[in-house]
């Protein structure tokens, strides 16, 4: 498709969901249809703009990305050089290759500038390492989708912010935690058991469960560092039902409490030992029975990073 087609195109796309917007508002055109209209034509117009471009960055990189689909020996030899500088040798030792099939793919990433050789050693270029960590990432979430499908398949994933959405692939080492017939409660009590013994706490909570006040407060009174980010709903809950133990708390040097009038669709909490993550089940209810936790030190740093984006855009209490 030419230019001008794909802007006949998208013009259709457009002019078809112009009309699905108006047949759902009817003759009724409330502010709330309105500006609900607007935010799905713009997310429309914005995507199919983009979709376009990036068809577009494909056709340019699509040689370059068959040269890395189609060898698993340059992918292998590409990311252990990413680790340290090897030799010949080593690399026969690594991945029990022979000479003659290694040195073809060496000179291959050599002439795209993705590896270099000096003396008897090779290592990466910095746009081989550029390369080679993407490479890990789209491996490490390839793993993850395989292994955790079902997590993603059955939640409202999409709901984590796009930036940390798009480095998921560092949760590729988490596990998943379920209730189970016999123990209802295994993922609330798996998750207790693990704040034990951790000296950072932050947590981000759009619900609440009743003995957690009573929990974070004893984490708070043993010393561990406590920070908490819920919603107005979950403050105003904490006021109705909880208000003793919030004044106890909300004073003590080692505790911050932020609340949010956004709609979070995640709950998490991280720590100095693990993250645990919580998501909304596609029909749009919270999943209390199921947790994905990681004791990984990628994932805690993805967590702490994901806190703090929550953190700067919250309310001090």
């Amino acid at each position: 498709m030419d230019h001008h087609g794909a802007f006949i195109h998208r013009y259709q796309l457009v002019s078809q969901n112009i009309y699905l917007i108006r047949f759902q508002c009817g003759k009724f055109f409330s502010v709330q249809k309105i500006f609900s209209a607007a935010k799905s034509l713009r997310v429309i117009i914005t995507s199919s703009l983009c979709m376009i471009a990036e068809i577009e960055s494909y056709n340019a990189v699509k040689n370059e990305l068959k040269f890395f689909a189609t060898s698993g020996v340059r992918i292998k030899l590409l990311i252990s050089l990413n680790k340290e500088e090897m030799t010949m040798d080593q690399l026969r030792s690594e991945f029990g290759y022979r000479t003659s099939t290694i040195l073809p793919v060496l000179a291959e990433l050599k002439s795209k500038d993705l590896i270099y050789q000096d003396d008897r050693r090779y290592g990466v270029t910095p746009l081989g390492k550029l390369i080679s960590l993407k490479l890990i990432d789209f491996i490490k979430t390839l793993k993850m989708q395989k292994i955790q499908k079902t997590f993603w398949l059955t939640h409202e994933s999409h709901m984590i912010p796009e930036l940390f959405f798009a480095s998921i692939g560092l949760l590729s080492n988490a596990y998943i935690v379920r209730d189970t017939s016999a123990n209802p409660f295994a993922t609330h009590e798996n998750f207790v058991n693990a704040l034990e013994g951790c000296s950072v706490v932050k947590g981000v909570s759009p619900i609440l469960y009743p003995d957690y006040p009573n929990i974070f407060k004893r984490l708070i009174e043993s010393g561990v560092e406590t920070q908490m980010l819920v919603t107005d709903q979950v403050l105003e809950l904490l006021h109705t039902k909880f208000d003793v133990i919030l004044k106890d708390i909300i004073n003590k040097p080692n505790f911050n409490l932020k609340s949010t009038y956004e709609e979070l669709r995640v709950a998490f909490t991280v720590t100095d030992k693990f993250l645990s993550l919580g998501l909304y089940r596609t029909d749009g209810t919270y999943d209390f029975g199921t947790d994905l936790i990681s004791e990984d030190r990628a994932a805690i740093e993805w967590g702490n990073a994901l806190f703090e984006y929550y953190w700067d855009r919250a309310v001090e209490f």
